[in-house]
């Protein structure tokens, strides 16, 4: 199973590391301790006591999963898994990129059928939507849910005016739909020239 994931090569090196280094074997008897514990600190409390940390009911408990997934419906965490696991063999990868840069693109039928696939599953797993208005949508499910995302905006590069004035616009966009959110959000914005 791990060779699926992990190339064999790594396994090898890591095969080899752990194998040929000397374990430090200082049995823990022979250390002596060069600290005394402190005597300003207080005493336990009475071993009746029991003192529980308060637990804030809107944290994440990674250890009931059933709770944690409860919100998202199988079928879409079975298609989140498939794409998170065809993104990471890279044959995969490469092959994406070969069909997006081929001839294929150029043929109006086939490009159809090809950006409909990479909608319905790599750009929706990755990106919450094409303008702002999708965005907002799916920020909002995020939050129903009691997670929190990350707004990008992303713009091309532009020459013109026109193309600035459309960057612009769609910029404010976004900071209109982040007005939007709770206000424990955090926005941030970055602007690379």
């Amino acid at each position: 199973m791990a060779t699926r994931v992990i190339p064999p090569r790594i396994l090898r090196n890591l095969r080899y590391n752990t194998a040929t280094k000397p374990l430090n074997s200082t049995h823990p008897s022979s250390l002596t301790p060069t600290l005394s514990p402190p005597t300003c600190l207080d005493p336990k409390p009475p071993s009746s006591t029991v003192l529980r940390p308060a637990i804030d009911p809107s944290a994440l408990n990674f250890h009931d999963v059933e709770k944690l997934f409860s919100y998202v419906p199988t079928y879409k965490l079975l298609r989140s898994t498939a794409v998170l696991h065809a993104t990471g063999v890279e044959p995969m990868v490469d092959l994406g990129m070969w069909i997006m840069k081929s001839k294929f693109m150029e043929i109006e039928g086939v490009k159809d059928i090809i950006l409909a696939a990479i909608r319905g599953t790599f750009y929706n797993h990755f990106c919450a939507g094409e303008d702002a208005i999708t965005a907002g949508k799916s920020i909002g499910s995020l939050n129903d849910g009691g997670l929190r995302g990350m707004l990008v905006y992303g713009v091309e590069d532009a020459h013109d005016n026109d193309g600035c004035d459309r960057n612009l616009k769609g910029f404010m966009h976004t900071v209109n739909v982040s007005r939007s959110l709770p206000t424990s959000s955090v926005s941030i914005v970055s602007i690379f020239t």
